[in-house]
């Protein structure tokens, strides 16, 4: 079958979210054709949806290095980069495409996410805000502005920045996302401490650690297996207190318990999020 069939075969599953066939796709034509900077290009984005950040990031580079300053390339290896914690090396990326193609909203957005990423949320804003007089046509962009807006402590502006991506794309699944979190996070503002302590904890929430955050999956089996040791001591405290005189400290029993509370709420949590 001719490779640009199968790139389009390609593009056809990433678009309908089946990205582990696209990869698996993709594999042998990287291998016949290792030149192939498109065929590259699709298996990084395959690889980032897959959560392979590091294998996304390979696939990413070699596309760059056969289309030295390519936009798309330098897009996906900044997005690489950001999902691993080095966030310098995004940025770098993400700035350099920027220049290479001036007002372009896609990678202004991905300017401004890097640098959500790296917790420069007062940049970002600033940033974005200035990219948005230029394409105010774009829906995602103002999305960026709002999140940016919301973690700088400003959750009013982040509100008109959703409203203005709902009014040019009403439909638009990450305007209607944020702006049901905020909505949320605004029922706990009550002062200036409060707004503090909400936006400074959306600000964490975007900020990506060195080395980037762990697979959902290993997550779950993580918090999976705290639950099951903290329920099995709280147990055991309860029956050592029942049937013994020896005497259990309630704070420690309260403490166990929380603890098991707190393991079952993340492994419901991220079992919800993990993809079937």
């Amino acid at each position: 079958m001719r490779t640009d069939v199968l790139l389009d075969q390609a593009g056809d599953l990433l678009r309908n979210g089946r990205a582990g066939q696209a990869a698996t796709l993709l594999g042998p034509v990287v291998d016949e054709e290792p030149d192939n900077a498109g065929a590259w290009l699709l298996l990084a984005r395959a690889r980032f949806v897959l959560g392979r950040p590091r294998q996304a990031l390979d696939a990413a580079r070699t596309a760059l290095r056969l289309e030295p300053g390519g936009i798309e390339p330098l897009y996906w290896v900044s997005a690489a980069y950001t999902a691993l914690g080095r966030h310098d090396l995004a940025l770098a990326a993400a700035t350099t495409a920027c220049a290479e193609e001036p007002g372009h909203p896609r990678l202004a957005e991905r300017r401004g996410r890097a640098l959500l990423a790296a917790g420069r949320a007062a940049e970002a804003a600033h940033f974005l805000g200035a990219a948005t007089e230029i394409a105010g046509y774009d829906a995602d962009l103002h999305v960026a502005h709002g999140a940016a807006l919301f973690a700088a402590g400003r959750p009013l502006s982040a509100r008109e920045a959703y409203g203005r991506a709902l009014r040019l794309d009403a439909g638009n699944d990450r305007a209607q996302q944020e702006l049901r979190r905020l909505t949320a996070a605004e029922r706990h503002i009550v002062d200036a401490d409060s707004l503090l302590r909400v936006t400074d904890g959306y600000a964490e929430s975007l900020r990506i650690p060195l080395g980037g955050h762990p697979p959902r999956g290993v997550l779950a089996h993580v918090s999976a297996v705290a639950f099951a040791v903290c329920l099995t001591a709280f147990l055991g405290l309860a029956v050592l207190t029942l049937s013994t005189d020896l005497p259990v400290p309630a704070p420690l029993l309260a403490a166990v318990a929380c603890a098991a509370a707190a393991a079952a709420a993340v492994t419901a949590s991220t079992r919800r999020r993990t993809p079937r």
